[in-house]
This record gives C-alpha cells, sequence and structure tokens, in this order.
C-alpha cells in the first residue's frame, strides 16, 4: 500500500502505530525503542467531516474538529515568505502541521518535538504518517530535556528559526512547553543579536576577506589537527577578572596541558612570562585587532578566520591555521583552494570558538580559566587585558575610569545569577547567551568533559567548577607535547611553498560581473511588466521571461555572495503582495538590493 501524504485523511480506527514505528525506525532506531518500551497514552481519535482524523486527549481536542489538515494549512502558509530555514513544531500532534510545512516550505527543515514519548506513540496509532516519518527534512524530539532542541538546531546548522505551537498539547504538557519556548526564545535573541551584528560589520568582514583572499589557500585549515592531542588535557585562558587568580599558577598548569589562548587574554599571558602553544582570533573587528598591539608570540600557533583584519595575519606567529570562514565570500574561496579547513564553533565570543578548538584537538578534560560570564568583584576583565587598561588610560577627572568600566558592566540589562561557589554573581544577557552557548554544546558533546576554574564565575549546567590546585596532581607532559607542537609547525612551513593559487579573484569578479548583468536584466522586465499591467495588457509573456531570470538568478555560484549583505525576506518584502503590481514593486526591490551587493563586492575586489 503506497503511505498517503496530507492528501489522503486515513481513518481513525485502522491501527497504523506499527508501520509508522518501521519507517521511524529507519531513521531512528533508538527513537523507536523508546516509543515501543513507552507506557499507554489515552487518546481518543474522532472522526471530522473533511475525513482527516483528529483526537482527543485530557479533554481536549488536538486539532480542529472540522478539517485539521486545511486549518495546518492556512498556518504553514502564513510563514512561507518568513525566510526561516527551520520550523519548530511543538506538539506535532497527528502532524497535520509537519505535512504541510513540507508542502508550504519546500526548503525548510522541520524540527517536530513532543513532551512525552507515550503520547507521541499514541498519536501515531491514528494515521498512516510513513512518509514524513522517512523525510530527511525532519529531525524529532520525543521527551527528555527541552534544551535537546539546542543540539538539533546546532547540527542542522539553523539561522533563522519560526515556532508553531499546538494550543492543545502545550497545555497537556504546560511545564515542558514552557521550558522548550524559553529555549527557543534564547536562540532567537542570540540570532536577532547576529543579524544586528551583520547589518553594522557585514561590510567590514567583507572587505577583511577580500583583502585576505590571498592568504586562505596558503596556509592549512584546523581539519588536519582533528586529534592531534587525543587524551592530553588543555587549557583555555579566556580573559575574565578570576583569570587573575590563575596566573600564578599557569606556568606551573602549562607543563601539564595543553595551552590555549584567547586574543583578549594574551597580553595577561605574556605579561605573566607565558606563551601558549595556540591563539585563537576570530573577531574581524578593528578593536579586536587592538588586543594584540605590541604582543609577540613567535612560539605560539595562530587559530584564526580568514575575516579577520590582515595585520593579524602579518603578526610574526609560528604558523597559522585556518578554521572554515563563516561568511560565503570566505566560503567561496576556500572551496576553490584545496581541502576544506575544518569548521569551529561559534557562539558569539572568542571562548565558544576556543573551547571548541580544544575539542577538535582531542583534548580531555578541558579546563576553561576566566571564563567567568559575569562580573565577580564589580570588575569586567583580567588586569592586564586593553579592556581594563584602556579604562584606565582614558580615565579623566570628571571621567575616572570606574565610569568606563561601570557602563561595560551595566550596559546589557544586568541581573543576578547563579555563581558556581553556590552564591550569585551579576552578568547580563550577552553573557547568559555564551553560557547558553557553552550549555548546548555541553550536551552535544559529553565525551569532552569540561570543568571551570572560576569558582565565583556564571555556573553552566554541564560545566562543574574544579579548583585550579586539583590539576596540579596531574602528570607532567610538557615533554610529550613541544614535541607535537614543533612537528605541526613543521608541517605547517612546509606547506608554504609559495606556490600560485588558483585566480579565486578572478572567478569571483567574473560572477559578480554576471550576477550585476542579471539583476538589471530582471529589473528592466519587471519595469515592462509593470507597464503592460497598467495598461490593461496581459504582462504573461514578460512574466514568463522574469520567472526564467530568476532561475539564473539563483543558478549563479555567486548568489550566496552577494546575497550576505541583503536584508532578510521578511524585511524585503513586508507583509504578502495584494496585486501584480505590489508583487512587482517587492522583487524590484529585491533585484535592486542584488545588483546593488554585486556591485560592491566587485568594487573592493578589484
Amino acid at each position: 500500500m503506497t503511505a498517503p501524504d496530507a492528501d489522503s485523511p486515513g481513518g481513525p480506527d485502522r491501527g497504523f502505530r506499527e508501520g509508522n514505528l518501521r519507517a521511524l525506525g529507519r531513521r531512528f532506531p533508538d527513537l523507536e525503542t523508546l516509543l515501543r518500551t513507552s507506557g499507554p497514552f489515552p487518546l481518543e481519535a474522532e472522526g471530522t467531516p473533511s475525513g482527516f482524523p483528529t483526537a482527543r486527549a485530557g479533554g481536549r481536542l488536538l486539532h480542529s474538529r472540522y478539517d485539521p489538515a486545511g486549518e495546518a494549512r492556512k498556518s504553514a502558509a502564513a510563514l512561507a515568505a518568513s525566510g526561516a530555514d527551520t520550523l519548530v513544531i511543538l506538539g506535532p500532534g497527528l502532524f497535520y502541521a509537519v505535512e504541510a510545512a513540507r508542502r508550504e516550505l519546500p526548503d525548510a527543515r522541520i524540527v517536530a518535538a513532543s513532551a512525552d514519548p507515550a503520547f507521541l506513540s499514541a498519536c501515531l496509532d491514528a494515521r498512516d504518517l510513513a512518509v514524513p516519518l522517512s523525510d530527511e527534512r525532519i529531525s524529532l524530539l520525543a521527551g527528555g530535556e527541552p534544551e535537546g532542541l539546542l543540539w538539533i538546531l546546532e547540527r542542522l546548522g539553523t539561522r533563522k528559526v519560526r515556532v508553531l505551537e499546538n494550543k492543545a498539547e502545550s497545555e497537556l504538557f504546560p511545564d515542558w512547553h514552557a521550558r522548550a519556548r524559553a529555549v527557543l526564545a534564547r536562540w532567537e535573541a542570540k540570532e536577532t543579536i547576529n543579524a544586528a551584528t551583520l547589518k553594522r560589520f557585514g561590510r567590514l568582514w567583507v572587505r577583511n576577506l577580500a583583502r585576505n583572499l590571498d592568504a586562505i589557500p596558503k596556509h592549512p585549515g584546523v581539519a588536519g589537527l582533528e586529534g592531534r592531542f587525543a587524551g592530553f588535557p588543555a587549557v583555555v585562558a579566556a580573559a575574565g577578572p578570576s583569570l587573575d587568580e590563575v596566573l600564578p599558577l599557569l606556568p606551573a598548569l602549562r607543563e601539564r596541558a595543553v595551552l590555549v589562548c584567547v586574543d583578549t587574554a594574551l597580553r595577561s599571558l605574556l605579561r605573566a612570562g607565558i606563551e601558549p602553544d595556540f591563539l585563537v582570533v576570530v573577531d574581524p573587528q578593528y578593536w579586536n585587532a587592538r588586543h594584540l598591539d605590541r604582543c609577540e608570540a613567535p612560539r605560539s600557533v595562530l587559530v584564526t578566520e580568514a575575516a579577520v583584519r590582515p595585520s593579524i595575519l602579518r603578526m610574526p606567529f609560528a604558523s597559522v591555521r585556518l578554521c572554515a570562514s563563516l561568511y560565503p565570500l570566505g566560503t567561496f574561496a576556500e572551496g576553490m583552494s584545496g581541502p576544506p579547513k575544518g569548521r569551529l564553533g561559534a557562539g558569539g565570543s572568542v571562548a565558544t570558538t576556543a573551547w571548541d578548538f580544544a575539542r577538535v584537538l582531542g583534548c580531555r578534560p578541558v579546563y576553561m580559566a576566566g571564563l567567568d560570564l559575569g562580573f565577580p568583584g564589580g570588575r569586567t576583565h583580567a588586569r592586564a587585558s586593553r579592556f581594563e587598561q584602556k579604562a584606565l588610560a582614558e580615565g579623566r577627572r570628571l571621567r575616572p575610569p570606574a565610569t568606563g568600566l561601570y557602563e561595560a558592566y551595566a550596559g546589557a540589562r544586568p541581573r543576578d545569577a547563579g555563581a558556581n561557589d553556590g552564591g550569585t554573581v551579576r552578568t547580563d544577557e550577552r553573557l547568559a547567551l555564551y553560557s547558553w552557548w557553552f550549555e548546548s554544546r555541553m550536551l552535544r558533546h559529553p565525551e569532552c568533559p569540561t570543568r571551570n576554574l572560576s569558582p565565583r564565575g556564571l555556573a553552566i549546567p554541564g560545566m562543574p567548577y574544579e579548583s585550579a590546585e586539583s590539576l596540579l596532581s596531574r602528570p607532567e607532559l610538557r615533554d610529550r607535547i613541544d614535541p607535537l607542537m614543533a612537528g605541526l609547525v613543521g608541517e605547517d612551513r612546509a606547506d608554504d611553498r609559495g606556490l600560485p593559487g588558483p585566480d579565486v579573484r578572478g572567478r569571483l569578479l567574473e560572477l559578480l560581473a554576471g550576477l550585476e548583468t542579471r539583476s538589471e536584466a530582471a529589473l528592466d522586465l519587471a519595469a515592462r511588466a509593470r507597464t503592460l499591467e497598467r495598461a490593461g495588457r496581459d504582462p504573461s509573456a514578460v512574466l514568463s521571461l522574469l520567472d526564467q531570470a530568476d532561475r539564473d538568478l539563483l543558478g549563479n555560484e555567486a548568489k550566496e555572495i552577494a546575497g550576505f549583505l541583503l536584508p532578510d525576506l521578511e524585511t524585503l518584502l513586508g507583509r504578502p503582495a495584494r496585486t501584480l503590481g505590489e508583487a512587482l514593486d517587492r522583487s524590484e526591490s529585491v533585484y535592486r538590493e542584488i545588483r546593488d551587493s554585486a556591485a560592491y563586492h566587485r568594487e573592493i575586489l578589484a
């Protein structure tokens, strides 16, 4: 029997559970086992005039009593122009919303999250769902901690999420749904910050990448370091206030662990006479490069992204390893320049990337030093960091150093939260987002146990506190670490033979010129269609040409590069167009944005 999709009602009394579980098990065998062993849940299937069944649980109807499939189609269609790459359905019920989303959002990933495995198992008995359960675009979460949504969204590479929630299920499982909503709100807050950052700094990142294009084929990637230090502990030095407390012990800790340092902490380490094994720099901004002013670490390996300030790549480090670019221009150049560089996690703070780099190295366990994610003692950073030094240098009688530090302390909705020592610490919304990122990574990578050396720092679930002194009981390993570092640097220098790389710049200029030309042609077609429509003549032939122009634009290899600087579709298109004229106006705005972005990229690449 062919499994029906949303156009086939099925029936309330046919018993589809076994077939659905088999379809589910082909993709998620562990989830199939969980649902088979879940206890029964009282769910009553009911027919509807549309022929599509609904169901009742705890006296609540899960879907419309008249047309559950039609209701789901309307909800999904309303999200079709949102530009979301992932739709989270909290409470899939009988999967009508899942099926509708498959049709209305063909390019989106779908996450169906149910609070209770027994409830989900009971829902699988009401309809034949083999088709959606077999769809690779659909991920499932059944019970457990709602924070599991974080792992799924990270794994999918989600950038923009939209949420549909089943009201009946939220009333059946209010606590779980409330926690799931909070998890997704944190995710959306992060994406809002990312969008604001892109709007403010997107052109800077593109300029940096254009200037660094020739360095991309020159330097190998972090992918070649995967597992290189398997089994060695690592200390990751961040620049929080508690780093000052760890610094006296750091020479001894370095004897026992691989030392990874973030850019903002390098000055502190150098003043203590310590060079890290690896220095991680990923922020493209000018002021971030200033953290390395007058800092020299010639025995350290720089781990960076191709969008950083070009001056950083000219500094005298032992060697350079690139991680995969987060930006389309860098991704394109890397794709032409050899094997993949290797992706590192980016949670908004360089400390998140540094931790992920230690994980990629194979280090176990990882100890985080100076990761406070708060303001213990009212301080914002370690004393030697540029943040603290800049505040001291700029202090005046009417604006003392404490004023600048207080503004940093109080600038992002501060609040009190639990600390590692059982007390509280002042934190803020921005730092809480970083904490959430670490929390999600702890869930995703239980194989990489991580400890926090900051007793007064923010308590992060999955990252318990451990004293720095306890690490001193470990054996000294520097005589094994140094030869590995020397071998790595030797490989990097051997790879740098000065051979000419591919003509990335030339290929990009060619593609962008084509994109600019096609955008101009699409603008002309849209104007012709509007002229015909206003004159009461049939614009069908021109609209057909416009459809072909759209396909040409989507087929251009540089579309993602130009699209990077564009607003999201919701902002560009606004509410759904009511007339052909409105639709053409909005299409023109998209073509104009693409044209201008392509022209900007060509200008800085030339």
